[in-house]
């Protein structure tokens, strides 16, 4: 009777461990696959049109071509939500995003995402919407964005606003806000703080509701970046990767998020036909 018991022990055990590896991966959540686009400017001049310069016209057409297949824009506010387990992605979610803040984002871009039912992500340079606030140019083709502008775009709600860094858009004497040769750890700290420090500062003065993330300035970052980042509670950040996000809740992949960067021309649609490629 004692050796029939443990022979059936050994069964059970046996017939668990085989059934272990099926649980596991029923219960294992499926990684979300995340495409973001990235803008810059975009014009009615074609003599602007090209690598960072798209027209009204492509923009339009992309939006159509993304409803057409089936995708659904998320903000940043939504992709935190996700992360938290307070909000459901749609089937084929995916993020536009418009860097530099030129006036074009207010004029051209935003209106064109409310039509379609789209939602956009507006990464502004502090000193540029400090500029633009001090002397009052709005030309739409030329101009960036006052901090009363980003301002009254994120209150209206399908464009969110989010930080580029108060002066850090440059390529010399540091590439972004990457650390400069030579520089010190604790100086690069020092430098980060003051920078992000400026542009919330000032966006606070000028009551700029900014969702919790940063776009770094030509993707340029490193783990001291991310520290700081965290630290100013900046919760997602945007690098010029390209690449579709597989996200599964894991720390801190939030604030490594690849983006395709749309030129002008069939160049850029080609990014599209990359993101239905890995589906």
């Amino acid at each position: 009777m004692q050796k029939t018991r443990i022979l059936w022990f050994a069964l059970c055990l046996a017939l668990l461990s085989a059934l272990l590896p099926f649980c596991s991966a029923a219960e294992a959540p499926e990684a979300l696959r995340l495409p973001i686009v990235m803008y810059h400017h975009i014009s009615r001049d074609p003599a602007q049109w090209g690598t960072y310069v798209v027209s009204e016209a492509e923009f339009e057409r992309d939006l159509q071509w993304l409803r057409a297949h089936g995708y659904e824009t998320v903000s940043v506010r939504n992709l935190l939500d996700w992360e938290a387990g307070r909000f459901n992605m749609p089937e084929k979610p995916c993020m536009i995003t418009l860097d530099d803040g030129p006036r074009s984002t207010m004029a051209y871009a935003e209106p064109l995402l409310a039509k379609y039912g789209f939602c956009g992500v507006s990464a502004v340079i502090g000193s540029v919407c400090q500029k633009f606030s001090d002397n009052g140019e709005a030309d739409d083709e030329l101009s960036s964005l006052s901090w009363e502008a980003a301002r009254e775009m994120a209150e209206r709600g399908t464009v969110e606003v989010i930080c580029h860094t108060w002066d850090m858009h440059s390529l010399s004497p540091r590439r972004g806000c990457s650390r400069m040769e030579g520089e010190s750890e604790s100086a690069y700290r020092a430098a980060l703080t003051r920078d992000l420090s400026r542009f919330l500062t000032e966006a606070d003065a000028h009551g700029v509701l900014l969702a919790p993330a940063i776009a770094y300035p030509y993707g340029a970052f490193s783990r001291a970046t991310t520290s700081a980042a965290r630290d100013f509670g900046f919760q997602a950040a945007f690098t010029c990767e390209e690449k579709v996000n597989m996200l599964d809740r894991s720390e801190g992949e939030l604030l490594r998020l690849g983006r395709f960067n749309r030129p002008h021309g069939a160049a850029g649609e080609k990014i599209f036909r990359i993101w239905e490629e890995n589906c």
